[in-house]
């Protein structure tokens, strides 16, 4: 499973790598300067392939969305789901099943303390 916070605490799950990859946006991974980690503690980095970009046109503004894929770093550090989800302030998406409420989810991590 695949945890990312954005910077507004919100809290996406999703149950592999491929599925965050596919679902989010680039721009919108780049923007909400989103952070990334599986069950584990494997802490994930976006690599963008494409750049989020926009550019105009004369009176058009063009929007290339980007492309990333994410790629792990680091060491596994088993407190950093945890520390994601007591950061959350929301579930603001879950494609888990079963996970549809930020306040049970936690208790999937033991004690954040």
């Amino acid at each position: 499973m695949i945890l990312a916070i954005d910077k507004r605490g919100g809290l996406f799950l999703f149950p592999l790598k491929e599925d965050a990859e596919r679902d989010l946006e680039a721009v919108d991974v780049q923007q909400d300067a989103m952070e990334f980690c599986d069950e584990l503690g494997q802490r994930y980095v976006p690599a963008f392939s494409r750049v989020p970009h926009s550019t105009r046109v004369g009176p058009f503004s063009l929007v290339d969305i980007g492309a990333f894929s994410l790629v792990t770093e680091g060491e596994r550090d088993p407190r950093l789901p945890a520390a994601l989800v007591a950061r959350a302030t929301h579930l603001e998406h879950s494609s888990v099943p079963g996970v549809t409420d930020l306040e049970k989810f936690p208790l999937r991590f033991g004690s954040q303390a």
